[in-house]
């Protein structure tokens, strides 16, 4: 829409009261002015609609108030003080006499009913106008100098009915964060209809007329419905609010499309899939946050949380902090760069020793390099039935299904000489695919970063695992106890960290299976590696043992889990 402007002359009426200067505030209601740098203080025997009347260096003010109906509201106040802001020089002005939505926002975005005297006034204060926008009121530390958003003030009139805040220049009244998603142009189409795709149209009684019954007796509303944000009120974040004060980051179609196919090849380069849905929601969800940043907030934390819980690496993101977007409820920053950190595109890695009854005895000799060991079996346990996947339906009591997990299986094997209590393993993680008859067998490419290190075992009660001392890339991490291995904390993948993504233990145990807790877990942390460089590249486990009363090892299985540094 068309933005009119009307030329305000810079003549001053006379008639205005000014006395000698005073120290204090509240000198200026006795009729004096008071200096405050170069704001004066004046009281005027007026309403303030008479005196922007008869002010003719606010003649435009008052004819915006004027046409979009304003000033009939003004005048229709009666037994409160309220807050006026008016621009003199040039300033905003309807240049027709039937005034647009927007003319009304502009106008509105000029009065307050709140009576804001200037001595209540505090640094960071905020005011709500009656476009029902709050801005933001700043105040120098030595009290010189006010500004309302962008402008500042260059006298301040006491009037009977309140205060008029005249100003150097138009005052910027922003829109929410919600208006501004939605205002949007073309090159963001993405983001925003990221945000609007999650909103829901409801209809609202509370607000719709009862204009008819019908004939079964039902009422018939005169029907109003709303948007609701429900995705965002999940979280405990009112994307509609003008009362928050929050942080938006915007992401261009352009910056979004990069990242994504950033991470798709990085993906490709390690042999490894991810969801498109879960890059983009990662995206989505780092984009809103419920504090108000500032560039120094930027600057001086390396990590910001947002509403959705992801992780935004000030070091790494890149953002325009120099032309941060000031919004009613906030503040905005446009994006420049985004990558889609390393522990998003991997959740973990995790993998099995069972596979090598499959394997060539050339694959076994690049895989596994043993002294001291020989090959026993792949040891299978028990039956684990009930564990599983919520995603799996339910059954015909309405209970979630779980998958069942066949078999607990576990690479053995004996020592060669069991009179040398010792033995060494150097085992290179790789991903197997087939079977017996036709398989494949690849190194696992692992992208640089900070990983725990987690391992299953098999429990041994008869101290005839001994003790295991671990290294991973030739540095030792830690030493696994013989009585660590006679109990139940690395047994299989039964204890230790986390679960497959998504797993909920919640709804398994309310499905009947009171087990869920001991579901593909990712086993004990062992340590926390670090893989240098800057290329994915093959890794290595070793393992060595001892102890008086060794005689086996039994492997189950390893897991790197990406820590929050793995970014």
């Amino acid at each position: 829409m068309k933005r009119k402007i009307y030329l305000l002359c810079s003549i001053l009426a006379g008639g205005i009261m000014t006395s000698g200067c005073s120290d204090t505030w509240d000198d200026h209601y006795k009729g004096e002015e008071s200096v405050v740098e170069n704001t004066s203080i004046t009281s005027v025997n007026q309403p303030i609609t008479s005196y922007l009347a008869n002010e003719e260096s606010l003649s435009g003010m008052y004819q915006l108030f004027q046409e979009t109906g304003v000033l009939e509201q003004l005048n229709n106040i009666t037994g409160q003080l309220y807050t006026v802001l008016a621009v003199e020089g040039q300033g905003p002005k309807a240049a027709k006499a039937e005034s647009s939505a927007d003319d009304i926002y502009m106008a509105q975005s000029y009065v307050s009913s709140v009576g804001l005297a200037p001595s209540s006034i505090t640094n960071g204060q905020r005011i709500k106008m009656w476009n029902g926008k709050f801005l933001e009121i700043t105040k120098s530390e030595d009290d010189e100098t006010i500004k309302f958003a962008n402008s500042e003030v260059s006298r301040i009139v006491k009037l009977n009915d309140g205060y008029l805040y005249v100003l150097k220049e138009e005052v910027e009244s922003p829109r929410s964060l919600y208006e501004t998603i939605k205002a949007l142009g073309d090159d963001y189409s993405i983001f925003r209809e990221m945000v609007l795709s999650r909103n829901q149209i409801v209809f609202d009684k509370a607000n719709s007329e009862v204009i008819d019954v019908d004939a079964t007796g039902n009422n018939v509303y005169d029907s109003i419905f709303i948007e609701k944000a429900s995705y965002f009120e999940s979280k405990g974040f009112d994307l509609m609010s003008e009362g928050g004060n929050s942080t938006l980051l915007i992401p261009s179609n352009e910056v979004i499309n990069e990242a994504i196919s950033t991470a798709k090849r990085n993906l490709s380069d390690w042999g490894l899939e991810r969801e498109d849905s879960v890059l983009q929601n990662w995206v989505f969800q780092s984009m809103f946050y419920n504090t108000r940043y500032t560039k120094e907030d930027f600057e001086t934390n390396t990590d910001l949380k947002s509403v959705f819980g992801t992780q935004w690496r000030t070091t790494v993101q890149e953002v325009d902090l120099d032309n941060p977007v000031t919004l009613s409820n906030g503040i905005a920053y446009y994006v420049k760069k985004i990558k889609i950190p390393t522990n998003v595109l991997i959740y973990r890695l995790k993998d099995y020793y069972r596979w090598y009854e499959y394997m060539t005895a050339s694959e076994i000799s690049t895989y596994f390099v043993t002294e001291n060991l020989s090959y026993e079996k792949i040891r299978q346990s028990g039956k684990m039935s009930g564990l599983g996947w919520t995603q799996a339906g339910v059954d015909k009591y309405g209970n979630y299904l779980f998958p069942e997990i066949e078999y607990y299986y576990v690479l053995a094997f004996t020592l060669t000489d069991s009179e040398n209590k010792s033995y060494e393993l150097t085992f290179t993680p790789f991903k197997f695919t087939g079977d017996a008859n036709a398989h494949t067998v690849r190194d696992y490419k692992i992208p640089p970063g900070e990983y725990d290190l987690c391992l299953g075992f098999e429990q041994n009660k008869n101290h005839e695992l001994g003790d295991i001392e671990v290294y991973f890339n030739g540095k030792y991490i830690t030493k696994v106890s013989d009585s660590q291995l006679t109990g139940s904390g690395f047994h299989y993948d039964r204890a230790g960290q986390g679960y497959p993504e998504g797993f909920d233990t919640n709804a398994a145990k309310k499905a009947g299976w009171s087990k869920a807790s001991n579901y593909d877990r990712d086993g004990t942390k062992v340590g926390t590696v670090t893989i240098e460089g800057d290329e994915a590249q093959t890794v290595e486990l070793r393992f060595v043992g001892s102890g008086s009363k060794l005689a086996r090892c039994w492997l189950h299985h390893w897991c790197l889990k990406p820590t929050s540094n793995c970014y």
